[in-house]
């Protein structure tokens, strides 16, 4: 009896002082204009695919004068965690509206998205692993995963990495 006491005992303390590490949350995110660029790439491949992209994303979004409403996002259609699958990538800044010649880039419209979002705290070499919690529990809630995810990189610390913030939001239907 004594033993059972002391499991209730350290089970009540585990649930009441450890930190929810994975709050997993089904939402809609509303339809978005963006200025982007999309290529095709792999997650072996990616960081030497895009470059200098993303940077020369937002110095032509400053040229231009465009609007910025949040932060960048990148989406991936038709990744599936394996390095060597090819992908589409987009790599977007939300605008308020399209400004101006955009060159090689271009301004395009995010539909409306059903999606299940988390918010992974941390390096971004670990993002992997906040995919393989959420694979299985959208499949536990009975809705399949589209092919498409996005990555919205909220704080971005490239001097201590374990400070960034990124939802990951994976299409569901």
């Amino acid at each position: 009896m004594k033993t059972i006491i002391h499991f209730l005992a350290l089970f009540l303390i585990l649930i009441l002082f450890t930190p929810n590490t994975f709050s997993m949350e089904k939402k809609t995110v509303q339809k978005t204009t963006v200025f982007c660029y999309t290529l095709k790439s792999s997650l072996k491949t990616m960081m030497n695919d895009t470059g200098t992209l993303p940077n020369e994303l937002m110095e032509k979004a400053v040229e231009l004068k465009l609007e910025i409403t949040g932060p960048q996002i990148w989406v991936y259609d038709g990744s599936d965690g394996n390095p060597n699958t090819k992908f589409e990538l987009t790599i977007a800044i939300p605008i308020k509206k399209p400004i101006g010649d955009p060159g090689k880039f271009r301004f395009a419209e995010f539909l409306e998205f059903n999606c299940i979002s988390e918010i992974h705290k941390g390096s971004w070499s670990q993002l992997g692993l906040t995919y393989q919690k959420l694979m299985p529990a959208i499949m536990q809630q009975g809705l399949s995963y589209t092919g498409i995810s996005r990555e919205v990189y909220q704080i971005c610390d490239f001097e201590n990495p374990e400070n960034n913030s990124t939802e990951i939001q994976i299409e569901v239907k």
